[in-house]
């Protein structure tokens, strides 16, 4: 059977475009040393995140220091010009050399798929680390931005 370049074109084409919108698992870590020898990382999903639905990242502390180590935090999700929402909110209370992981779990923001946006890590007070970014739907684009600062935890009004 002799096969026309029609037909492989097209079959190529849709192995292509089958492959390119394939719904890809893709993740993120960040992670940073606060003051001294206390670190944080966070890692999560970068992506499949549905608008107004449950969407969660792990957090990893740990406490090298020699004294204890006691904060309130936040992940806030920012986009280059605001803050766009406080997705969690915790406390933690590690003793010298101790670590911590949870899980941060809060309501992704209302908004259309494909959105992207910053997630900071908020200790009240302290510009800490360069965030990541995070998409709503499924984009597998790791392209930094000059994310919002947010330098507390209150809520966007």
């Amino acid at each position: 059977m002799i096969w026309s370049r029609g037909i492989i074109l097209l079959i190529a084409t849709m192995a292509f475009l089958a492959t390119a919108c394939a719904n890809t698992d893709v993740s993120f870590q960040f992670g940073w040393t606060y003051e001294t020898d206390r670190l944080v990382n966070v890692s999560g999903d970068a992506n499949k995140h549905v608008p107004g639905e449950q969407s969660s990242f792990q957090i990893a502390l740990n406490n090298l220091d020699g004294v204890r180590w006691q904060e309130s935090y936040c992940i806030a999700l920012v986009d280059e010009e605001r803050l766009v929402s406080i997705f969690f909110e915790g406390e933690f209370d590690l003793a010298p050399g101790e670590q911590a992981t949870m899980i941060a779990t809060g309501t992704f923001p209302e908004s259309k798929i494909g959105k992207r946006y910053g997630i900071r890590f908020v200790i009240p007070g302290e510009a800490i680390a360069v965030p990541s970014s995070v998409w709503s739907g499924n984009n597998d684009l790791h392209r930094s931005a000059d994310w919002f600062e947010v330098g507390d935890c209150t809520p966007p009004s």
